[in-house]
C-alpha cells in the first residue's frame, strides 16, 4: 500500500470522481484509476459502487475512508514533527561534561540555549573525559565536553578554549613551602583526565609530588585547602572567587612550567546532528569565539 494510492482514494472519495481527482492530482485518469484497483485488490474488498453519477464508496470504502485519513494525519503531524527536531525547535539534547565544566563553564551556555531553544529537553550527565567520549561514541550522548586529548576516527574534536591552571593554597600562602618535592597537595584521584595532565607534566620535569588527599569534588578541594590541610592545582575559573574573597591564596611553584588545559565538544562523525544539537555548538561557539576545529 502506497502513500500516493490513499492520497489518490481519499481525493475520489471526496469528489466522487476519478476524472475530476486525476485533474487536482496532475494525473492521469488511468493512473487513479489503477490506484483504486491496486487499493482494492490488496484490501480484498470494492472500495467504490461505480455508478452513472459517479464514484460512491461501498461499505468496506466507508470504513476505509476513517483509516485513510487518521493515516494522513498521523504522517502529516510526523512531518512536522520531524521538521520541528531538525530546525531545534523540539525534542531531546544528551550531552557529557566533567563535573568542573558543568559547575563553571555549562550554567551561561545552557541559559542562552534555553532562552533560544525553550521546547528542547535538555539532559546534562557528568563523568570522566574517557567516559563522556565512550558515551558520544555508542551514541547514547548528542555531544560530550571533555578536558582529556581523545583520538577516535569515530570522533570529531573541536577545540572550545585553554584555561589556565593555577597552584592554590591556604590564605597567606605566600608563607607556604612552594617546592613541590615538600608540597602536601590534594589532587583529583588518577584515572581522571586532570590528574593525568598533571602526572604528565610533574613526570616530564622529574618533580616527585607528595598527594596526601584525593578527591573528585572541586569543592571539597577548596575547602581541605582553605582550612590549611594542603595546596592543589585547579583551574583558575574554579578557584576565582574563593581568590579574590581572600578564602585561597594563588602561588608560584618553583621550577614547574605555566600549565594549561584545553577543553573541546565531541561528537560522532558519522552521526546526523539534531537542529538541537547545532544549536547548542553554535551557543557554544559564540560564547568561547576562540573555537577552532580540530582532528
Amino acid at each position: 500500500m502506497e502513500l500516493t494510492q490513499i492520497e489518490g482514494f481519499l481525493r475520489v472519495a471526496e469528489l466522487g470522481s476519478i476524472t475530476r481527482a486525476a485533474e487536482t492530482l496532475c494525473l492521469t485518469q488511468p493512473a487513479v484509476t489503477q490506484q483504486i484497483q491496486a487499493l482494492e485488490r490488496e484490501l480484498g474488498a470494492p472500495l467504490f459502487d461505480r455508478t452513472g453519477r459517479g464514484m460512491a464508496l461501498t461499505a468496506a470504502g466507508e470504513t476505509f475512508l476513517i483509516a485513510a485519513r487518521r493515516s494522513l494525519e498521523l504522517l502529516a503531524e510526523g512531518r512536522l514533527q520531524v521538521q520541528s527536531l531538525e530546525a531545534g525547535e523540539g525534542g531531546r539534547l544528551q550531552i557529557g561534561a566533567g563535573v568542573t565544566t558543568c559547575i563553571f563553564r555549562l550554567p551561561p551556555v545552557l541559559r542562552v540555549f534555553r532562552e533560544r531553544r525553550p521546547h528542547v529537553e535538555v539532559v546534562v550527565r557528568t563523568g570522566r573525559s574517557r567516559e563522556i567520549a565512550a558515551q558520544v561514541q555508542e551514541r547514547r550522548l548528542d555531544l560530550g565536553l571533555v578536558t582529556s586529548d581523545i583520538v577516535h576516527p569515530d570522533l570529531h574534536a573541536e577545540r572550545l578554549f585553554e584555561e589556565e591552571i593555577v597552584l592554590v593554597t591556604p590564605p597567606g600562602g605566600a608563607e607556604v613551602e612552594r617546592r613541590l618535592e615538600a608540597a602536601p597537595l590534594i589532587l583529583y584521584p588518577p584515572g581522571s583526565g586532570f590528574r593525568e595532565y598533571l602526572d604528565r607534566v610533574f613526570a616530564e620535569i622529574g618533580i616527585p609530588v607528595r598527594v596526601i588527599m584525593e578527591t573528585d569534588s572541586v569543592e571539597a578541594i577548596k575547602g581541605f585547602v582553605e582550612v590549611g590541610l594542603g595546596m592543589s592545582f585547579l583551574p583558575e575559573a574554579a578557584v576565582r572567587d574563593e581568590v579574590a574573597a581572600g578564602r585561597l591564596a594563588q602561588a608560584e611553584a618553583t621550577g614547574l612550567p605555566r600549565l594549561r588545559r584545553s577543553t573541546s565538544v565531541l561528537h560522532r562523525r558519522d552521526r546526523h546532528l539534531s537542529g538541537a544539537a547545532r544549536g547548542f555548538l553554535e551557543v557554544l561557539r559564540e560564547q568561547f569565539p576562540a573555537a577552532t576545529p580540530a582532528a
